[in-house]
């Protein structure tokens, strides 16, 4: 039997879908990953995952500030980052002009519990993530909220223990709500940071800064661990210090000395539409003066 001939209309249009076909493969967008869409705080099988999200110029950037994000989320709940915590996932993708990061960092449950029950300062730098850290405080330099950390933090110059002693930080209210458990979260999150990046003669055993640190951590922890108690969807609640932080500023405006600024948004003019033309500038005529005559005086010969 003959092979059926083809109408050439019907070639036509085969060869043309086919063509579609190719060519619009290899321009799609990639997809992003799945995990790109995830909630910003998981908790799987034993860990706790904490997604980063940021928008930025360059692509450097938008990955350092996904990663800074979702470090200091870590840092709020489990008070610093210890050793056992990991970056696990990195992407960037192109959005017309900037760039958008995302990052998760893990951490093992039983990890983070033991780092919010760590109080004594020698400990904490034994349980912490010196790079992690390190990488917390550019973060928070990148972002503007070194202010935040000098105002909470009890020694305004870690250097010297008098001026620890004679600056305490301000307490945070109590906790009542969520809001202000993540504000007294964050509150001990600063002085455990202090103590992490500060010498380690600052808070020896025994001396003036160390006792004043510990009196502080210790008065807003009490009734921290007693809210969480009352409340057991905290430990698998969504919420995260980067969420919950514009709610916190607008309540607690003066705790925060400047705004700080999150994601930098390229800027984009708007298009117009087909009925708004653009208005020509008016050219006026320019008047030409006559000059006056000088004068001149007469003189008498």
């Amino acid at each position: 039997m003959g092979k059926i001939a083809r109408h050439p209309a019907e070639t036509r249009a085969a060869i043309f879908l086919a063509l579609i076909a190719v060519f619009g493969g290899c321009a799609s967008v990639p997809r992003r990953p799945a995990w790109t869409q995830e909630p910003a705080r998981l908790v799987d099988n034993g860990y706790i995952v904490y997604l980063g999200e940021a928008q930025e110029f360059n692509p450097n950037q938008a990955q350092f500030a996904a990663e800074g994000m979702a470090i200091q989320d870590l840092a709020n709940e489990c008070s610093f980052v210890p050793k056992r915590a990991r970056v696990e996932n990195h992407y960037v993708a192109d959005a017309n002009g900037s760039f958008e990061g995302y990052a998760t960092v893990a951490i093992n449950y039983d990890a983070c519990v033991q780092a919010q029950n760590t109080v004594d300062p020698a400990q904490i730098k034994a349980l912490a993530s010196a790079p992690f850290m390190e990488e917390l405080k550019r973060y928070q330099d990148f972002i503007g909220s070194s202010p935040q950390l000098t105002s909470f933090a009890s020694a305004q110059n870690p250097e010297a223990e008098a001026s620890a002693s004679a600056a305490p930080a301000p307490a945070p209210p109590p906790v009542t709500d969520d809001v202000n458990f993540f504000f007294a979260r964050q509150y001990v999150a600063y002085q455990k940071q202090i103590v992490i990046l500060s010498p380690t003669y600052v808070y020896a055993p025994g001396s003036v800064a160390a006792r004043t640190y510990i009196n502080n951590v210790t008065a807003v922890a009490r009734p921290m661990r007693a809210y969480y108690v009352q409340h057991p969807q905290l430990r698998t609640t969504r919420t995260t210090w980067s969420t919950i932080e514009p709610r916190v500023r607008q309540r607690f405006p003066r705790a925060f000395k400047r705004p700080i600024h999150r994601v930098r948004r390229p800027y984009r003019p708007a298009r117009r539409r087909w009925f708004q033309r653009r208005r020509r500038p008016v050219r006026h005529a320019r008047v030409v003066r006559p000059r006056r005559p000088k004068r001149w005086r007469r003189r008498d010969d």
